[in-house]
Order: C-alpha cells, then structure tokens, then sequence
C-alpha cells in the first residue's frame, strides 16, 4: 500500500531517462490512494519521461470488472504496435461486452469511487490498528489499494511458516511476504466486509496467542 510521491516518481523517471531504460507502469491502483498521497503517472513528468514510459492498465480494481480480464496499454507508438502485433495472435480480443462496459465504466460517473474510498479507509485503519495491538505482530497503515503488509517475524516465524500455520490452524488464508521480497511480512487484503475482516483478525488474534 505504498504511494511514491510525485516528486520520488519523477527522480526515478530521470534516472531512467538518462540511462535510456524503459519503464512500465502498472497505473492499476491510480484511483485507490488514501489521505494525502497523490497519484502521479511518470509518463506525465515530461515529453522525454512519456517516450520512455509504457502504461498498464485495467478496470478490475476501480470498477470491480475482476474476470472480465480487460486492461489496456499506453506507450509510444512503435511499442504499441508491437505489442498490438503479439497480442492479437495470442489473446484474440476481450469478448464484445465486457469491452462496451469498460467504455461505459470509464465515461459514466465516478461518484462511486468517494465512497468505495471511505468504506476502504475504515476497514484498513481498523485493521491496521487491530493487527498493532496484537503481541508479535506490528503494522504501518496503507497508503493506497486494498492491502496491508504486517510484520510478523516477531512471532518467531517466517512468512512462508507463519502463513501455512495460520491456515491450517485458523483457517485464515495470507500470502506470504517472502513472495514480494521481504520473508518478515505478510500481505492480508481488507477487500471484503467488515464481518469477515473482524472473524478474521479475531482468529488472527487467537492464532498468535496461542504460540
């Protein structure tokens, strides 16, 4: 649930820049982002940022169209139809209706997306502050998407230990940090009700004191 700011957003841009590396930019999350962190694309930074710069994109987050596997790109022309030469041999197309409503989602009003904001930002806070008052387990809040990162090695553990303990003794389901590069943490999603996040972190709680 990290956010770069604009301006670390545009360090990293330079550096590719004047080492001719391209960038993609996974932009899925771009309207998911809490309090004061701001989303920035680099390919907005400069014309030399932007012709480095291939956008990834799709509509499963914002507008909840998971499985309707539709997403698009944005990059320099040459790239674009190199890709568009790939893909059209491999995928085919997304199927008819779920590209009509990909348009509608995207033209059509965005008032929802207020609201998914404030039911997103009570569940993580509350869950951020109950997995810090449990024993072994500290947590920093997120920033954006739907996703906290809890440290958990101070059970002694872990994440790939931890994870399959917790599973099968309490029957909640977490992925492992060590599958983003970091074995003392673990990745829980808060994309779900407020029942499930409390029964989860209630057994969460009982899991660790139970070591």
């Amino acid at each position: 649930g990290s956010v770069y700011t604009p301006e670390e957003i545009r360090e990293l841009g330079d550096v590719c820049v004047e080492k001719g590396v391209l960038i993609m930019s996974d932009e899925i999350y771009e309207k998911l982002i809490y309090g004061d962190a701001k989303f920035q694309s680099v390919a907005a930074c400069s014309p030399e940022h932007q012709a480095h710069t291939i956008i990834v994109h799709g509509l499963a987050k914002a507008y909840s169209m998971t499985g309707w596997r539709i997403g698009f790109t944005a990059a320099p022309l040459p790239i674009a139809k190199a890709i568009g030469a790939i893909q059209s041999h491999s995928t085919s197309n997304p199927t008819s209706f779920a590209q009509v409503g990909a348009v509608a989602a995207l033209d059509g009003p965005q008032d929802h997306l207020g609201e998914w904001l404030g039911e997103f930002s009570k569940r993580r806070t509350f869950a951020c502050e109950r997995l810090n008052s449990i024993n072994g387990l500290s947590c920093i809040n997120s920033e954006g998407a739907f996703y906290l990162f809890p440290k958990v090695s101070g059970t002694g553990m872990q994440s790939g230990e931890f994870c399959e303990r917790l599973l099968g003794q309490a029957k909640v389901a977490a992925v492992p940090g060590v599958a983003f590069g970091s074995d003392d943490y673990m990745r829980i999603s808060y994309a779900t009700s407020m029942d499930n996040i409390e029964q989860a972190l209630d057994r969460l709680e009982q899991f660790v004191n139970s070591l």
